[in-house]
């Protein structure tokens, strides 16, 4: 479309032109949408695809061939398919006050995604044509039956007509998008009306928007414009009433203020700042640890078969009765929703079985307090994309009624990817899902926890306190407020701790991923796996249950004592007898690593934890790294491990 219109219609306006739509003529009576390859003429009310605008531009190509000579001729473009015919798939009629159709408008596509419109008057005349054709607010005999009602102005008959089945009423003008009458003929039927503008959600909807709201300053009693939430790019009142409720809809108006009598629309205005408005922010909520805050979306990324169904099981029936079983008291007792999308619901019982044997919980306790639900036997599907945008489900909405209704407090859903049939590595498809569970989130106070998978493991990765190891795009580490990494003890943790390796399975760690709330915590928080045999059989076939509970790490410095770590440290500042010191790592083999000092001084401390050890030592300032001259090779500078004696432990008691 784009070299089309610069060879038939020449530059745009550039006054009046965006990267996505063109507009010709002093006051952009002629408009192309560089996205759809369509057209349109608001002064004709006529327009179409590139081969109704080759038509329009160039009328000796009406003829047999004329087009495909055309595009030969100009593009270089000899295959030029013959378009399918234009059949009407829809019509309007706009009815004057007395309720008599004056003209209109139709909507025609050929079934290859093209589509044009064009306006009747009931004489069977084009507007242009017609010097009787005065312009009309659609649906004008609903607004005039109910005066005292608030006027919703979509753009588009489609809109309105949605708006309308919603019991609203709705109105629009014909022409689409910034074809609002310029003569003010529209103006007199809003009249001291309370009004309310739905752009849609694209930049022609809110210059169009902004247009209609200067036509009826100083007409209308009051004027809203409401750019409602959660839209797809271009979408509208309609793609917003499939996916949620007439209440929402009026629940967003509420939320907008009336536009003053000097004020102009624009989507976007410099809010000042206000010493009041600042003493009455209220403290964060913090529902459990440093992850699940009231009103924002956190989320746990893990590997499969970590353990993360069974940390948020054990953190919901925690919330759910008040105690303390992972080492974080909730504030307060709350009801939790966990939306469990892979397991079945016999399996999430058998969990939260095990899970109140292992700490002495009656189930009885759970009843009101924790929700469980599956998406074997009801899938949560929030969003997809249809042929040409994003949409949001009904499911959204549902889930905000239920959380509202039950006043239920976190929601956890596991896992994320199975929430949407979008895709997982485009960060405009995983925003916009994201976005949905942030509305839900804010709409019902609750907290939101998303439980995630890791990417597919590369060599040397590791899952433990990184957000970028989240699957798919990278949107969602965008979104949340809070992140946490839930990762198996490593083969190196495992022997710094002491632990054989074929136990190293059974111990999880989890880390602060990202935390925008407070401080990140200074050190990882661990788990350790139990089994626990519930008896839903007789005492030989029970299922035996995974359960978590907390763990803490033997001390780093077990088995060095002060008078040891100061001896091992005195040691490393004398170096060598050779003159040479000692060297902060391992690498290449040296035996000049002082972590052997610390092995030879310790008890029962392995090269691993001797690393653990001199790393803490050189966080704290204790060694340090310089260069000094070394005599025994040719190089005369060499670096070494030197030791800040007024940092060096005391001795034993």
């Amino acid at each position: 479309m784009p070299d089309v219109a610069r060879l038939l219609c020449g530059e745009p306006n550039p006054r009046l032109s965006s990267a996505t739509e063109w507009r010709y003529g002093k006051k952009g009576s002629l408009s192309v949408d560089l996205v759809a390859g369509t057209f349109y003429c608001h002064e004709l009310a006529d327009g179409g695809g590139v081969v109704d605008l080759i038509r329009y531009k160039a009328p000796e190509t009406a003829e047999n061939g004329g087009v495909a000579r055309w595009f030969s001729e100009n593009l270089g473009i000899d295959d030029e398919k013959p378009k399918a015919p234009f059949k009407t798939v829809a019509s309007w009629d706009y009815h004057d006050a007395d309720g008599a159709v004056q003209y209109t408008v139709t909507r025609r596509e050929n079934g290859e995604g093209d589509k044009t419109y064009r306006q009747l008057t009931a004489r069977g005349l084009k507007p242009s044509a017609d010097a009787a054709f005065v312009p009309l607010p659609y649906q004008l005999p609903e607004m005039l039956a109910a005066p005292d009602a608030v006027v919703y102005i979509a753009e588009g008959e489609k809109a309105a007509d949605a708006l309308r089945t919603a019991g609203l009423v709705a109105t629009t003008n014909s022409g689409g998008a910034n074809n609002w009458d310029k003569m003010g003929r529209l103006n007199k039927w809003f009249e001291g009306r309370q009004v309310v503008i739905l752009p849609d959600n694209d930049e022609p909807g809110r210059r169009h928007a902004a247009s209609v709201a200067r036509h009826l300053g100083g007409v209308a009693a009051a004027i809203k414009v409401v750019e409602l939430s959660r839209l797809p790019e271009k979408g509208d009142a309609v793609d917003y009433l499939a996916a949620r409720s007439v209440e929402d809809l009026r629940a967003e108006v509420r939320e907008v203020e009336v536009l003053d009598d000097a004020q102009e629309y624009r989507g976007v205005r410099a809010t000042g700042f206000s010493a009041e408005s600042m003493r009455q922010v209220k403290p964060r909520e913090w529902l459990y640890g440093r992850h699940l805050i009231a009103g924002y979306v956190s989320t746990l990324v893990s590997p499969g078969g970590a353990g993360k169904t069974t940390i948020v099981l054990t953190e919901a029936i925690a919330l759910a009765t008040g105690r303390d079983l992972l080492g974080h008291l909730a504030p307060r007792r709350c009801k939790v929703w966990h939306y469990n999308l892979e397991d079945p619901l016999d399996e999430l019982y058998r969990r939260v079985w095990a899970i109140c044997d292992h700490f002495n919980i009656d189930a009885t306790e759970l009843e009101g307090w924790l929700y469980l639900d599956s998406g074997r036997d009801r899938k949560l599907i929030l969003a997809e994309r249809d042929a040409s945008s994003l949409v949001a489900m009904p499911a959204s909405t549902e889930v905000i009624a239920e959380m509202q209704q039950n006043e239920i407090a976190v929601l956890q859903v596991d896992p994320f990817i199975k929430t949407h049939h979008l895709n997982e590595n485009d960060n405009v498809d995983i925003d916009f899902v994201c976005s949905l569970f942030a509305d839900i989130a804010k709409t019902t106070g609750g907290a939101v926890e998303l439980v995630h998978h890791v990417r597919k493991a590369q060599k040397g990765d590791t899952t433990a306190g990184d957000i970028d190891s989240a699957r798919g795009a990278s949107a969602l580490s965008g979104a949340v407020r809070a992140a946490r990494t839930l990762a198996v003890m490593s083969a190196k943790e495992a022997e710094g701790f002491g632990l054989p390796a074929e136990r190293r399975g059974w111990y999880l760690r989890a880390d602060d991923a990202k935390q925008n709330m407070a401080a990140p915590a200074a050190r990882a928080e661990w788990y350790e796996r139990q089994s626990v045999q519930i008896e839903n059989g007789d005492a030989f076939d029970g299922d035996s249950v995974g359960v978590l509970t907390r763990w803490e790490p033997p001390s780093l410095f077990d088995g060095l004592s002060n008078s040891a770590a100061r001896t091992a440290l005195l040691k490393i500042s004398g170096g060598l007898s050779n003159g040479q010191r000692y060297k902060m790592t391992q690498r290449g083999g040296t035996e000049r690593w002082c972590g052997f000092v610390v092995m030879d001084e310790g008890t029962d401390i392995g090269a691993e934890r001797a690393r653990m050890i001199v790393k803490e030592w050189a966080a704290h300032g204790m060694i340090y790294e310089e260069e000094y001259e070394d005599t025994t090779r040719r190089k005369k500078t060499e670096k070494g491990v030197f030791v800040d004696h007024d940092k060096l432990p005391g001795t034993d008691a």
